[in-house]
């Protein structure tokens, strides 16, 4: 079996992610002090603790469920298109098939080899990021694709999700923005240390006359990740969970600087330069 390099940068660009147009940019990072456990034996979700203010989804058909920010009327490329949220189902729909595939359902991911992975994830993706993302999985980077967690880790409990979709514009074209943060209690099943990782999630979408998604760039960022531990497990997750001084660095990080502020405003999603998705080595434990 050939094998699969895990990222060592926090960010990264492709061309496409989309075989029409767009691009994807990559990047790593990640959080603070949790409460303690009541019981050395019965570890505390640190996840309890969130806002759900500002925590507004726990699945993918709450994240689908939520309302598209921004009205047509005030926006110039928009004139010819449906007014109503429900011209954005088809986008919509393809975009949270992907979203709740690729990174809300980490055991199901982690019980496939490389391959029936890399099937699951393709299928529930848009026919323009198919090359891209076949691409960028032989090369290394399906950690950005595949919420799939290394033994001896698990998730616990349903994701948390700190999201907005705005409908806005970009070059002149009409666009369905989705922003949001992922959070997942996650749990060494070994040694039974609890944690977090995270991924920050931009999409910025082209719309079409019939209110589907004609091509898309997204941008992603890991936090609470060990990047020695992926490249040794060949692409899978490994959380910043071991008792020393750099994972328990990072995992304060993720808490302080990811899961503190989650939600991402419009502007970032339009910034491809943002610095909410570019790398740095707090919330992200590089492997040199």
């Amino acid at each position: 079996m050939n094998r699969h390099r895990a990222p060592r940068l926090r960010r990264r660009s492709l061309t496409s992610l989309l075989a029409v147009s767009g691009g994807m940019l990559l990047a790593t990072g990640c959080g603070s002090a949790r409460p303690a456990p009541t019981s050395a034996e019965v570890p505390r979700d640190p996840l309890a603790v969130l806002d759900p203010d500002e925590w507004n989804a726990r699945s993918a058909e709450e994240l689908r469920a939520l309302s598209v920010q921004g009205a047509a009327d005030e926006l110039e490329t928009w004139a010819d298109l449906g007014a109503e949220e429900s011209f954005l189902d088809p986008a919509r729909d393809t975009l949270t098939s992907f979203v709740g595939t690729a990174y809300l359902s980490p055991e199901e991911l982690s019980g496939l080899d490389h391959e029936a992975a890399h099937d699951r994830v393709s299928n529930a993706a848009p026919e323009f990021w198919q090359e891209g993302l076949r691409t960028a999985w032989d090369g290394g980077d399906r950690p950005f694709y595949a919420a799939a967690l290394a033994p001896p880790f698990r998730a616990v409990g349903r994701p948390a999700l700190a999201a907005d979709w705005y409908r806005t514009e970009q070059e002149d074209k009409p666009a369905l923005a989705l922003g949001t943060t992922i959070a997942w209690t996650v749990i060494d099943t070994t040694t039974r240390a609890v944690g977090q990782f995270a991924y920050r999630l931009g999409i910025v979408a082209e719309i079409d006359e019939d209110g589907g998604a004609s091509a898309a760039a997204i941008r992603l960022s890991l936090h609470g990740m060990d990047g020695c531990g992926i490249a040794e497990h060949e692409g899978l997750l490994v959380p910043t969970l071991a008792d020393e001084e750099a994972h328990r660095s990072v995992q304060e990080a993720t808490w302080d600087e990811v899961l503190s502020s989650p939600r991402i405003p419009l502007e970032h999603l339009l910034d491809k330069d943002s610095s909410l998705f570019a790398g740095d080595d707090t919330t992200y434990l590089p492997c040199e």
